[in-house]
């Protein structure tokens, strides 16, 4: 059972304060709250305990909301902080957003609002908090699992396809991009299998010359060709007893696929340079990155091979189709390379998870792994803040964004000007968002802002300011 998280909310309004805390403390919410009057006590119970999230006013004597949000972002950086502010105070508010504010709410606001923020925010902490204390936890499952990490379905399908071809000796063909891991199963269904002692032998088809590959495969005798001053054995021949594992076999070359056939069929290789059978005892993995089906229609990749390979196929999925796992993978990675780079790093911070998080990862796992490995080179702190590289992807991807937003019959778009960045098309967005969302039922219940307040679930003062503020007031001249 996981410990209950701890809240500190700041407000130098008292009576605000003790109705908030009342209210959480009453919730479904299971959190331990504490109280601060302005920024510089909260700063002190801060460091006297770290909280896992802090809900802030701005405007505060002594110390402000903006300072205590920098305060806690250079220094307690797997701290939330969600910014509460008055009416009219939006545009600070999303201003503290860019200094590491996980989201703000506006005043006044009902409870339902704030505990669907703190629950999306509890889910996601508990991920982090989880990932600095995984290290043990991780070491087991990367030595049952030989190090592949993922609780996603479709990882949880992988893992059971794993188990039942280590229980057979038929061939797998594992597919998947590149960077998926489709080595790192190809070790596992090895290591479970009953070959588990013996050789288990990788040949990598796309990094070896043409004119070596049946060389490599088969290996040949002395003399056989010019330049083979001494016989060599082959990659089959050396994984007798054990397994062979073929990896990008879509790039073998199709007079090499023919033999290779005949090779898995009769478990026979014959040397180059020799007439002489020899017969081998081998089971085979293949892997590769390329659409097989695609390239048998263009007469590039023999259908025949592909059915002798095909018997059990296992597909990897790309990281993006499980965007859940980062976390976890984040957490393995900070932990297989701490001592091995003496790194201090212990943890990632909200905003460089949510980098991890939006990233495509065209590399997958692989990728993630060397950006991991890169951050904790270069960070002295405990906590990774940012990710440079992935930054200036998501802010090209952001500039050249545009989003749509639909609203019973109306829509929005909001199209990113160049240079913008994530928080300021969110606060466009919102404030075209609110604008039609506003007109849309004034101009549904004739104007009567009483009707389209009660349709809207907020009350007459917020929903009448919120139409003041887009001059959506009668007295402003309103129209639908």
């Amino acid at each position: 059972m996981s410990e209950r998280k701890r809240v500190l909310l700041v407000d130098d309004e008292e009576v605000f304060l003790e109705q908030l805390k009342e209210a959480l403390e009453n919730s479904r919410l299971d959190l331990e709250i504490e109280t601060a009057s302005d920024g510089l006590e909260a700063l002190q119970k801060i460091e006297a305990r770290r909280h896992d999230i802090v809900i802030t006013d701005l405007k505060m004597p002594r110390m402000d909301g903006h300072a205590l949000l920098r305060e806690i972002h250079s220094r307690f950086p797997t701290t939330y902080v969600v910014v509460v502010t008055a009416f009219g105070s939006v545009s600070a508010a999303v201003e503290a957003m860019k200094y590491g504010a996980y989201d703000f709410l506006e005043k006044p606001f009902n409870m339902e609002t704030l505990e669907i923020s703190i629950t999306k925010i509890l889910r996601q902490h508990e991920i982090l908090r989880e990932n600095i204390e995984l290290k043990g936890q991780i070491q087991q499952h990367a030595e049952g699992l030989d190090q592949l990490v993922g609780s996603h379905p479709k990882m949880q399908r992988v893992y059971e396809q794993i188990l039942t071809a280590a229980e057979t000796d038929l061939t797998v063909l594992i597919l998947g991009e590149t960077g998926t891991g489709k080595e790192l199963v190809a070790r596992s269904i090895h290591s479970r299998s009953e070959r588990r002692s013996r050789p288990f032998v990788v040949i990598n088809c796309a990094a070896i010359p043409e004119n070596l590959l049946e060389s490599e495969f088969f290996g040949h005798e002395k003399g056989a060709f010019s330049g083979a001053v001494s016989q060599r054995i082959g990659k089959f021949e050396k994984a007798h007893t054990g397994t062979i594992f073929l990896d990008e076999i879509g790039d073998i070359p199709l007079d090499l696929q023919a033999k290779i056939l005949r090779v898995l069929e009769d478990h026979k290789i014959t040397r180059l340079g020799s007439n002489r059978e020899i017969e081998l005892d081998f089971r085979v993995i293949c892997a590769t990155n390329r659409p097989i089906q695609d390239m048998i229609k263009k007469e590039l990749f023999r259908e025949d091979l592909y059915y002798r390979i095909n018997v059990l196929p296992i597909i990897i999925p790309p990281l993006r189709e499980r965007r859940e796992d980062i976390p976890l993978l984040a957490g393995h990675f900070m932990a297989k390379y701490s001592k091995k780079l003496n790194s201090p790093v212990k943890g990632i911070s909200p905003r460089a998870m949510e980098q991890l998080e939006r990233y495509r990862w065209p590399g997958n796992v692989r990728e993630m792994e060397n950006v991991i490995q890169h951050a904790m080179v270069s960070t002295r702190s405990e906590c990774i803040t940012d990710f440079p590289e992935l930054r200036k992807v998501l802010e090209k991807e952001t500039e050249s964004a545009t989003v749509q937003a639909q609203v019973e019959d109306g829509s929005i778009l909001v199209e990113a000007p160049e240079g913008n960045d994530y928080h300021s098309i969110k606060k466009a967005l919102l404030e075209q968002f609110e604008r039609t969302y506003f007109a849309h039922l004034l101009a549904k219940h004739g104007g009567v802002i009483a009707e389209a307040a009660r349709e809207s679930g907020l009350n007459y003062k917020t929903f009448y300011l919120k139409a003041e503020k887009y001059h959506l007031t009668k007295k402003r001249g309103w129209h639908p």
